[in-house]
């Protein structure tokens, strides 16, 4: 027997774990004659070129990890499969597992469902076939009997799994970001979110894990995401990976491999504080989710979170700066509405990490927000990925303004690309910081528009508010600091007659890549070194010197 595990993930870039646990589990635990394989491509891939690589494979099973991004793909890949071949066709995974009976229902060409965890009940699922047996023993298994669905009730898994980290993953790893997983569950019961409802909270074995660590890190990727939904929800255990990482760069995989983690930040301890402060430039990136600032909101979603030291922990994190701090919001939760949502995100930005990522809430199979609409009462979309399209709180436009809002901060704010010109309008302008991505998003549509353009549109927006030349020197010097290759236009150019004067200063003066821009409205000159490695915040570093500073015969 031969079974294809499947998955399609958002990005080739993002290597998937999930089928290489099952992988592992399969290796691991199962007793009948079975030869396995992962078969990865991605969403972005043509069905049918996808199809017949799989049918290439002649798998008898073909299984799929199912989610939000790839789940409209996977079923259209299936009845391709179905049509095609003999193959017994299951999906796995979270869009799938709690709605099981429905997917039976309406989609004649699945088989099977398994919802759960799957490195166990995975491998008994293939003996079952294998054997001819019946699959009242496959936990987590839904199945037509008869004009019915059965369905097998999940195992609540404990210790830790087989680890997926096999030759044959790091032969396809090939440099991609890679994912580690330390832990199952989660702490919390947030009503938006499965985590912890898909598990009791387990931490796997320390030794193994960090095993993996460096066995991931020495790999070729530059970066290692921890897909733990709360890395520190022990702390003890956290710092001991934070240490453990810290004492092995450079000695057993390079210094130039970033870890990601997504914390609570209300729970950081001291002892952890000075790790993280202690912690070479760039080693770590922190995802810290704030939601919301609204104590209603937090306690109708079922979050547990500490406000006040949420803000100080966040901001003496980002003040350490020597790591990438993302932070983020969503809009559209119980009983948050614009003026809410406004204060959250001023709230947010004023903590000046290196991204504030405006999230919209999306109504998950088996969230509580989506199986209690009473308490959550919110119009989404049918389609994946569920996304709020209004609530008794937010009307559709006030949606659609803050859909403009998300694609002005990306674009002015988390690229940073613009950051000289946000603080400059932010502080001169009389602007809150909602206001200004709100006024400036909802005016300029930035879709398919060039750097250069979109710098423009900048200009033109915000001239008539401010300091026209100061405005054009803060647009010039942002330029300079996130693009090597860019042009600047013509429009924005000082034109200053000092300009070949100090280009020839620092050309004589340095053998590194540097560009300068000359500010005659402030008589400072602006100097950017591009031969050295971006900042945090994706910027070539820069300096100003006032004119005075030099003397030129």
């Amino acid at each position: 027997m031969k079974a294809l595990i499947c998955c399609l993930n958002s990005k080739y870039v993002h290597a998937s774990l999930a089928p290489w646990c099952l992988l592992s589990g399969v290796r691991e635990y199962c007793t009948v004659p079975c030869e396995a394989d992962v078969f990865e491509s991605t969403i972005n891939n043509d069905v049918n070129k996808i199809a017949e690589s799989i049918l290439s494979e002649k798998a008898d099973v073909i299984s799929f990890s199912c989610y939000i991004w790839n789940i409209t793909k996977s079923l259209e890949l299936c009845r391709i499969l179905k049509s095609k071949s003999n193959a017994t066709i299951i999906l796995g995974g979270p869009e799938v597992s709690y709605r099981a009976k429905a997917v039976l229902d309406d989609y004649a060409f699945i088989d099977f469902v398994l919802s759960g965890e799957g490195e166990e009940s995975f491998p008994k699922f293939l003996e079952a076939i294998h054997n001819n047996l019946g699959y009242e023993n496959v936990d987590g298994l839904s199945y037509r009997c008869g004009s019915k669905v059965a369905s097998v009730p999940e195992k609540i898994c404990v210790g830790t799994p087989p680890s997926p980290y096999s030759e044959d993953f790091f032969s396809n790893l090939s440099g991609r970001i890679s994912y580690i997983e330390t832990s199952r569950g989660c702490p919390y019961r947030c009503a938006f979110c499965l985590s912890g409802r898909c598990s009791p909270l387990r931490f796997f074995d320390i030794e193994k894990v960090k095993e993996d660590i460096i066995a991931l890190a020495s790999s070729g990727t530059k970066t290692v995401k921890f897909v733990d939904r709360t890395f520190n929800a022990n702390s003890e255990r956290a710092n001991d990976i934070l240490n453990f990482i810290i004492s092995r760069r450079g000695k057993d995989f390079p210094e130039n491999v970033c870890f990601h983690f997504e914390i609570a930040g209300d729970i950081l301890t001291e002892k952890t504080f000075r790790i993280l402060e202690n912690a070479p430039y760039g080693l770590f990136q922190l995802e810290i989710g704030m939601q919301t600032f609204n104590e209603a909101t937090l306690k109708a979603i079922n979050r547990k979170t500490n406000t006040e030291k949420l803000i100080k922990n966040i901001k003496r994190l980002v003040s350490f700066g020597n790591m990438h701090i993302h932070i983020d919001l969503i809009a559209g939760l119980t009983g948050e509405d614009i003026k809410s949502f406004e204060n959250s995100f001023n709230i947010g930005y004023s903590l000046k990490a290196q991204m504030l990522q405006m999230g919209f809430l999306k109504l998950l199979y088996g969230a509580e927000m989506r199986e209690n609409a009473k308490k959550s009462p919110c119009e989404f979309s049918s389609e994946p990925p569920y996304e709020v399209v209004s609530t008794p709180w937010l009307a559709k436009e006030e949606i659609h303004k803050l859909k403009k809002c998300e694609d002005a901060i990306e674009r002015l704010y988390n690229s940073g690309r613009f950051l000289f010109t946000l603080d400059y309008l932010l502080n001169e302008c009389g602007y809150t910081p909602f206001k200004l991505f709100c006024d400036f998003g909802n005016a300029v549509d930035g879709g398919g528009m060039s750097l250069s353009d979109y710098a423009l549109h900048i200009f033109d927006y915000f001239k008539s508010y401010c300091d026209e030349d100061i405005l054009k020197e803060k647009i010039v010097c942002d330029l300079l600091s996130c693009s090597s290759a860019l042009q600047i236009p013509k429009s924005l150019k000082t034109n200053s007659p000092l300009y070949k004067q100090f280009k020839k200063h620092f050309a004589e003066n340095t053998s590194e890549l540097i560009k300068i821009a000359v500010l005659n409205k402030s008589e400072k000159v602006y100097v950017v070194n591009q031969s050295r490695a971006k900042n945090l915040n994706g910027r070539y570093d820069g300096a100003f010197y006032d004119f005075s500073d030099f003397s030129f015969n």
